[in-house]
């Protein structure tokens, strides 16, 4: 009986546990990737993002686009050094849960435009992340 009391005990608690450890915000963790984006911090961008986050060019697309820090902090590190003069204007955000949405005006490649990202928050990373072009 004291080991079921312990499991449930542990199944109710460590959840909490853990989100209060974790303790950031998903609004402050995409606050986090868009300083570290404007910033063209490579490392610090690619670090808000979890092992195995997936980034979709295209809200819908079945399969992302890259899969992985490792492919985003490549590919993204590849952009920033095409495009040293690349920024990211916030123009709006709205937060659902672990969702931020953020309207966002692109600057510094060839052509401007707007786009809206979409990021799933868990853990204190970003998990997936869709654009809306």
């Amino acid at each position: 009986m004291m080991k079921f009391m312990t499991l449930i005990c542990a199944s109710i608690l460590l959840p909490l546990f853990l989100s209060a450890q974790d303790g950031v915000e998903p609004i402050e963790i995409v606050q986090k990737q868009l300083d570290t984006y404007n910033a063209q911090d490579i490392d610090g961008f690619a670090a808000v993002f979890a092992e195995d986050a997936e980034v979709y060019s295209n809200l819908g697309d079945e399969k992302p686009s890259m899969k992985g820090r490792d492919v985003i902090h490549a590919r993204y590190g590849e952009m920033f050094k095409n495009n040293p003069q690349n920024g990211s204007v916030l123009k709006g955000r709205m937060v659902q849960g672990d969702y931020v949405f953020d309207h966002e005006w692109i600057t510094g490649r060839e052509q401007e435009f707007s786009i809206v990202a979409i990021y799933e928050v868990k853990g204190g990373l970003i998990q997936r992340c869709w654009f809306v072009r």
